[in-house]
């Protein structure tokens, strides 16, 4: 992997993500190319962090790379163990909205600070405090129950 397109590939993380994703992202970043040159998956270390998404080349962060992200939202804990099992969150059970826009990849974690998942963001903050209805998250990836 030549260095333009790593410099090319954290200049789009830190766009969409942020600049304090670069910090985070500073150890040994590994990017995964296909046969036809397309980028394909992002590590960090041996962990994957980010895969691409092929329509756009959006990079969506996996669980591990939703811990770096700043972009979150926060749940009540009655809501937590359905999310633990893939729910998607909905608006009366979100405490919290930070850093976030409707069509953003969101890391989601409990009052208590438990991460959750990672999903799209729909709604806005403003929405979910003044409608207080519907899926607030989409998730995409959960981390599970002891029992799964």
């Amino acid at each position: 992997m030549d260095q333009l397109t790593r410099d090319i590939v954290r200049g789009v993380l830190s766009y969409i993500y942020g600049p304090d994703i670069l910090k985070k992202l500073s150890g040994e970043f590994r990017i995964e190319v296909s046969r036809t040159g397309g980028l394909r998956r992002i590590y960090l270390g041996d962990k994957l962090v980010f895969t691409i998404r092929a329509s756009d080349g959006r990079p969506l962060p996996t669980l591990e790379g939703a811990r770096l992200i700043d972009k979150v939202v926060i749940v009540s804990r009655e809501a937590a163990p359905f999310v633990r099992q893939g729910r998607s969150v909905m608006a009366k059970f979100v405490v919290d909205i930070r850093n976030a826009v409707p069509g953003d990849e969101v890391a989601v974690y409990s009052e208590d600070g438990e991460f959750l998942g990672v999903g799209r963001l729909m709604l806005s903050k403003d929405e979910v405090l003044s409608v207080g209805r519907g899926v607030v998250v989409k998730l995409r990836h959960h981390v599970g129950t002891s029992e799964d």
